[in-house]
């Protein structure tokens, strides 16, 4: 509410100048008709609901929250039928439509708070990893005790998650460089190259995703590379055999 003030006032404006012509009209239509005035039960109700545009506005308030309003305007629909139309409207275009907008104006100021927040979140974190990215690739050649290029369960097993700068784990639940492992060694194969060490890990930070995603759209990955590579492989063996068969061997 505090971050939709300015909204709010509009709306409210906006229901105050539609029951300001709703009161201008009852004036009109109510006030000052003769019939009316001459029956003594719409009488009473013009006297105490509609005497003057101020008492006629506040009157038409109770419409906004629709509260024990058939008092009003039945005795007045039944002397005067084509009232029901003007009553119709007010319900129609306060009570609904502009008690509507107020609850969207609501709704739409939240969704843009939250993701304003969000993004402000977002440069936040983009800021943290851009600080640790240099940490992140000391830690690698740390790890990689041999210089092989590759890090494997061996050499991870026993060092302390603490290497990992804690900017970065903050949204990430681990509690071991094993753990760790685990997570970023999708196919299995016992060894991280540093591209998937840093990429894993900047992927567990960056994306709003299940670590399960993560690793299912890595395997998927590895998987489509390994089909190209057997689509290669059987591609050569085509060739090579038709290569045989065009040169029969002779005995």
């Amino acid at each position: 509410l505090l971050t939709a003030g300015q909204t709010m006032m509009s709306t409210a404006f906006l229901i105050m100048l539609a029951l300001f012509i709703f009161g201008c009209v009852a004036v009109e239509l109510i006030t000052h008709d003769a019939d009316l005035n001459s029956i003594e039960d719409t009488q009473q109700i013009i006297l105490q609901h509609f005497p003057n545009l101020f008492t006629s506005i506040l009157t038409l308030l109770q419409f906004v929250t629709l509260d024990s309003i058939a008092a009003v305007y039945y005795p007045l629909v039944v002397h005067k039928p084509w009232l029901i139309v003007y009553f119709a409207l007010i319900m129609l275009i306060v009570s609904i439509g502009l008690m509507n907008l107020v609850t969207a104006v609501l709704v739409e100021n939240a969704l843009e708070n939250a993701a304003l927040e969000a993004d402000a979140e977002r440069l936040n974190l983009k800021h943290k990893i851009k600080d640790a990215l240099p940490t992140l690739l000391e830690t690698f050649e740390d790890l990689d005790e041999d210089g092989s290029g590759f890090i494997s369960r061996d050499e991870i097993e026993g060092v302390p998650v603490t290497v990992i700068p804690p900017k970065l784990l903050e949204n990430v639940s681990i509690d071991s460089m094993v753990d760790l492992f685990e997570l970023l060694d999708v196919d299995g194969g016992g060894q991280l190259t540093q591209h998937e060490f840093v990429e894993g890990l900047l992927n567990l930070v960056l994306l709003d995703v299940p670590i399960s995603t993560i690793q299912s759209l890595r395997l998927l990955r590895s998987i489509k590379f390994i089909s190209s590579q057997l689509s290669e492989d059987v591609k050569q063996l085509n060739a090579t055999l038709l290569e045989n068969m065009g040169h029969p061997v002779h005995c």
